[in-house]
């Protein structure tokens, strides 16, 4: 748990006859990350070449996806389930895949088309009938204004133009009569003289369909036939619809299994991609958790029917061959601390060797948290807001899992502070202090927890160190043995005398200061030595003046956990306090209600994240750049 796992290097070399079978069962073991095949990995192959499809088959495959995605959206497949899919994977062939799918589209597609024609047609129709009715209007429209010039038009605008249009016409001389509404579309006919219809014709973007007078009043039309063909049409589109709705219900289950199918094509044509083929032998490479190695071997067995060789190579021997090797970091941390462990991976993933610091940056930050926003009930509150959230909200999962986490803390620090709500010692006794009367006791314990973190985070440091094999950080290093030296001798030292109220002894702060000193320069001597640089004294000098400065401002950086312990209080004094004078009426009594409702609202929301913030700063920028450079690369399993 304190470090992320052992990785193992694999190399599998078997036939590609195998290789569907192989594909399934390395989905289904799932904790393997593919790799692209170095040539001296590969020294049992000979005439060694990519597989000669591969680039067909990525272009089948992507096409595919394409055709599934634009009939998953076109059938309103649920996105919640299409998700789902991506943990699933089904054996199929892509020639299978695509048979099936286009048999599907050719279906769907077809009856799609029919009733987009279908309804070109009924509109269509709506519009001749549409003519037909407004002729008696225009030939109306034209007694009354005889002897005039007239521009006259019939229209069609959506329903969300009508408002726009009319005002603009507001401003022209015209008559504007709705004829009939067909769908989200109204019919009008527009009347305006003749030198006004340039300003209607501007409008022209906000038409459907313009339909001139001559067009109209040429036409001939037998309403009976196009009233028993309009019949006619809608009675096929919604019979067609019909089939089309039961179509679409159909298919859903037939269109996420053909994603599984997809999946799995994507997973095989990964290890393809990723492997080197010679004649019907290919091979291929991954990384997989140490404690999985029998397990995969057995996979590899028992899909290639013996038929393979496998080698194994841990991580530090890979290094070893090869400096630049990436070796994927995989956490091994227990589920109830995902949410401290995104906390980790934000400021940057661990390396394989390094020291995961989620365990310790979850008790740190809690700590942190807890310290400085300790009360009973806003700290209930905070918690069960974020239990509501949790259960509730999958997407809200990692924030209320810090809530309710840190929201504990609170509950544990307000009894330890004797604190309800902001009201102290009233309701219940404080056990350890009061942040309130014992001032100088909470940064007192704000200063140890500083030095005891940075202490704590130096001794980390030295552990990677070890582990990376750098000497020369482990012992000259700034966070190494002689930063440790130096901060002892700084802080720790003055703080130990302070506490036991023993003699102060100069020389022992002196001399320690004095041997980090020179550890810090041995150190500038083999860099600078290293890179063939001279050493610089005052490049020198200003780095471990650097180291002084952080050290120090470091540690009294811890002091925000006891202002904030403060603040808090002093926040729900204030109001309290405005509340009390506003105490004294009705009125003023329900305006009282709202301040303090509103006022520990405000606590819990604002100064509940500023608090978050503050915690985090701790952690990350006191703690964390002691020991953890990260940089490392997530383990991808293929699941």
């Amino acid at each position: 748990m304190l470090f992320p796992e052992k990785m193992l290097e694999v190399h599998v070399l078997t036939t590609e006859d195998y290789l569907k079978d192989l594909s399934t069962g390395l989905m289904k073991f799932g904790e393997f990350e593919l790799k692209n095949v170095r040539l001296k990995d590969a020294e049992k192959l000979k005439a060694l070449e990519k597989a000669s499809d591969q680039e067909k088959q990525a272009e089948r495959v992507g096409n595919i996806k394409l055709r599934l995605d634009r009939l998953a959206s076109s059938v309103g497949v649920p996105e919640n389930l299409l998700k789902d899919t991506l943990d699933k994977r089904k054996p199929m062939s892509l020639d299978e895949l695509d048979s099936r799918l286009r048999k599907i589209e050719n279906e769907f597609y077809s009856l799609s088309e029919k009733i987009e024609s279908l309804e070109k047609e009924e509109l269509d129709l709506r519009f001749r009938k549409v003519r037909y009715n407004i002729r008696n209007q225009i030939e109306s429209v034209t007694k009354e204004l005889k002897g005039e010039k007239l521009f006259i038009v019939v229209v069609a605008i959506p329903k969300y133009e009508i408002q726009a249009v009319q005002k603009v016409l507001s401003n022209v001389p015209s008559l504007v009569q709705e004829v009939e509404e067909i769908g989200n579309v109204a019919v009008f006919l527009l009347v305006t003289p003749e030198n006004y219809k340039q300003e209607v014709l501007k409008l022209s973007a906000s038409f459907v369909k313009q339909i001139g007078l001559e067009e109209i009043l040429k036409e001939e039309v037998n309403i009976e036939e196009i009233e028993a063909k309009l019949r006619e049409v809608e009675s096929e589109k919604k019979r067609t619809k019909a089939i089309l709705d039961k179509l679409r219900e159909g298919i859903i289950d037939e269109i996420l299994e053909l994603y599984e199918g997809l999946w799995f094509n994507s997973v095989s044509l990964k290890i393809k991609n990723a492997s080197l083929k010679a004649k019907k032998f290919f091979l291929f490479s991954g990384w997989i958790p140490q404690r999985l190695k029998k397990e995969f071997e057995e996979v590899v067995k028992n899909a290639t029917r013996g038929v393979y060789v496998i080698e194994f190579k841990e991580a530090e021997k890979v290094l070893k061959e090869d400096k630049n090797a990436v070796v994927p970091t995989k956490l091994n941390n227990p589920k109830f601390l995902f949410s401290f462990e995104s906390l980790v991976k934000l400021y940057s993933i661990p390396r394989f060797f390094e020291i995961d610091p989620t365990i310790i940056l979850t008790v740190l930050y809690v700590i942190f948290y807890g310290m400085m926003f300790g009360d009973v009930g806003q700290g209930l509150v905070l918690f069960l807001v974020s239990l509501i959230l949790f259960l509730k909200f999958k997407n809200f999962r990692v924030i209320a899992g810090l809530g309710m986490a840190v929201g504990l803390s609170a509950v544990f620090f307000g009894v330890m502070y004797g604190s309800v709500f902001g009201i102290e010692e009233k309701i219940i006794p404080h056990v350890w202090i009061s942040p309130l009367h014992d001032v100088i006791e909470i940064m007192k314990v704000s200063i140890l927890i500083g030095a005891f973190v940075i202490t704590l985070g130096l001794i980390l440091n030295i552990i990677n160190t070890i582990r990376a094999k750098n000497f020369v950080e482990l012992i000259f290093g700034h966070h190494g043995l002689a930063g440790l030296i130096f901060y002892s001798s700084l802080v720790i030292y003055p703080i130990y005398v302070f506490l036991t109220n023993s003699k102060f002894d100069f020389s022992i702060m002196l001399w320690g200061i004095l041997i980090a000193i020179v550890m810090f320069v041995i150190e500038a001597v083999i860099e600078a030595n290293h890179h063939h640089q001279k050493v610089s004294p005052i490049s020198v000098f200003f780095n471990i003046f650097e180291v002084f400065i952080s050290f120090i401002s470091n540690t009294v950086s811890f002091i925000r956990i006891a202002g904030f312990a403060l603040n808090h209080t002093a926040l729900v004094i204030t109001f309290s306090s405005i509340a009390q004078v506003l105490k004294g009426s009705t009125i003023g009594d329900i305006l009282a209600l709202i301040v303090i409702v509103f006022g520990h609202l405000f606590i819990i929301g604002f100064e509940g994240f500023i608090v978050g913030i503050q915690a985090l700063r701790l952690s990350y920028y006191e703690f964390f750049t002691k020991f953890f450079k990260g940089g490392g690369k997530a383990f991808e399993p293929i699941k």
